[in-house]
């Protein structure tokens, strides 16, 4: 029975892993300020980053919009 036991742990362990767990290697995407037309770097994993040239902050949502 201890074995049967520890089969069935083992078995939880394999289930428990997280398909999340998988690292995702972040891409930059280059847009367009909307502010003063400087092209800034937006990265996959960020919601936010402002420009390097006026300062003019941009949240991913934004570059649909503009």
């Amino acid at each position: 029975m201890r074995d049967g036991g520890k089969r069935v742990k083992d078995n939880l362990k394999r289930i428990e892993k997280s398909p999340c767990s998988v690292k995702i290697t972040p891409v930059p995407e280059f847009i367009t300020c909307p502010k003063c037309g400087g092209e800034i770097e937006l990265w996959s994993d960020e919601d936010l980053t402002a420009c390097l040239f006026c300062g003019h902050r941009v949240f991913k949502k934004e570059k649909i919009i503009h």
